[in-house]
């Protein structure tokens, strides 16, 4: 199968403004040419709509009929043309601009259906504040059940794997959660680790803020036992990996 684009990259945007600049900005800069940016968007109250339309050559989509962030995924994944597809939010931004050359010679060079990597998360207003590190690790599938899972923004999927395993969009915080664990348990697709920051993402976003704990435990745990017998478990771990990740900030290199 011939595809159109090396990457298609997925932004869903509303009451984006200012950040989406950078968003699209890291894009633009990136040495890798062949790339698809879809950005999907609401209505906003601010002047993302405006702005989005006086960008050219960008595939703009006004999403009327999602009622959520993961359904607005779905949208942009309907029209990916790319080999492979991934996100950007649009208040994040890659961490210089060989990110998405390496990483799709990556994924040529070990033929995966999903590749995925590090991140970092940096201040809202102050992008070289890095105040958080998550790094991943080599797969294995016994690590689920204990709270493992990789970075949401660093996982890029085959074009044909992620068009059938689309985002439940019954879940407004942790529909990631649900898409990597049906991706991660299925034991037919190739997974690999890509050991680089591939994703900065501001802190502030739906599944960080303090006022989202409370509906994202109850998500992730009406998720987990679809999965896991001990399902409390997993979700005690997977809070206590997250703990973990503020300690290493001061260690990493870009």
């Amino acid at each position: 199968m011939q595809f159109k684009y090396k990457i298609s990259i997925i932004t869903v945007v509303k009451n984006g403004m200012p950040f989406i600049k950078d968003a699209i900005n890291s894009i633009n800069n990136q040495t890798l040419k062949n790339i698809e940016h879809i950005i999907v968007y609401g209505n906003s109250k601010d002047d993302t709509e405006c702005f989005l339309k006086s960008l050219p050559k960008k595939k703009i989509i006004k999403d009327y009929i999602s009622k959520n962030k993961f359904g607005s995924i779905n949208t942009g994944i309907k029209k990916a043309k790319g080999e492979i597809v991934g996100l950007l939010h649009s208040d994040d931004f890659y961490p210089n601009k060989n990110t998405l050359r390496s990483l799709y010679n990556f994924y040529k060079k070990n033929h995966a259906d999903i590749i995925y990597g590090n991140i970092k998360f940096c201040k809202r207003n102050n992008k070289k504040k890095i105040i958080r590190y998550w790094k991943s690790e080599n797969f294995e599938n016994g690590k689920l059940k204990y709270g493992w899972m990789p970075p949401h923004t660093s996982i890029y999927v085959k074009n044909k794997i992620i068009k059938k395993n689309k985002y439940n969009d019954k879940y407004s915080i942790s529909g990631d959660y649900k898409f990597i664990l049906d991706l991660f348990s299925n034991q037919n697709l190739k997974k690999r680790y890509f050991n680089r920051v591939l994703c900065i993402m501001r802190s502030g976003g739906d599944s960080t803020k303090i006022t989202s704990s409370f509906e994202k435990l109850k998500e992730d745990l009406e998720i987990s036992k679809f999965f896991f017998k001990k399902n409390f478990i997993c979700i005690f771990f997977k809070i206590v990996r997250k703990l973990s990740q503020f300690k290493l900030t001061n260690f990493i290199k870009s």
